[in-house]
């Protein structure tokens, strides 16, 4: 029998907790605490307004034309992602980064949004990657509003299979780095158009 240590003592207590517990602790889940609550469709719309993007909620079926209706006017071709059901001029990946990067507005899907943050969720792999939301100076989220919870974390907690990239879109891209003057659209789209659907 080895003698313990002061260090394995110090860890063991640490694993039983200090009062002498008879198993490991749970690290608390802490509580997120919001200057107003907001939930579901409506809640996540306002949020996402008060950022400085727009938004609005249409059947399923009128997706295309409220997808046709944004980009009406705009100086350049229509990209979308792969697989949605769209009028585009252009398809991700399938048109390349050149092309891509010659679009006017971008048309990706989003798996969840949350409400209290105004944030949209967009996995790379549905998606195939992020150009289609990037590259664009304006992009259009569609989410299905069935996939809005209350918090990031009420959709982490329920989502096992996490992909290589989950990207967090909250607003318009917005920078303050260069001399702390605040500029819009410098690292994505600066235009940014939610559409809820169903």
């Amino acid at each position: 029998m080895s003698a313990c240590t002061p260090r394995d003592e110090f860890l063991g207590r640490l694993r039983t907790g200090a009062a002498g517990g008879t198993g490991p602790i749970a690290p608390p889940t802490p509580r997120a605490r919001f200057v107003r609550a907001r939930t579901g469709p409506d809640g996540f719309m306002a949020a996402w307004r008060a950022l400085g993007g727009t938004a609005e909620r249409v059947p399923t079926d009128e997706l295309r034309g409220a997808v046709a209706a944004f980009a009406a006017g705009r100086d350049g071709p229509l990209l979308a992602a792969a697989g949605l059901d769209v009028d585009a001029d252009l398809r991700w990946p399938d048109c390349g980064s050149q092309a891509a990067a010659g679009a006017a507005v971008g048309v990706v899907r989003a798996v969840a949004a949350a409400a209290q943050t105004g944030t949209a969720l967009l996995r790379a792999d549905d998606n195939r990657g992020r150009a289609a939301s990037l590259l664009p100076p304006a992009c259009v989220l569609v989410i299905d509003a069935g996939t809005i919870v209350d918090t990031l974390g009420d959709y982490l907690r329920g989502t096992g299979d996490l992909p290589s990239q989950l990207v967090a879109v909250t607003g318009p891209s917005r920078s303050a780095d260069i001399e702390s003057t605040l500029v819009i659209g410098v690292h994505g789209p600066g235009d940014v158009h939610a559409i809820l659907t169903g």
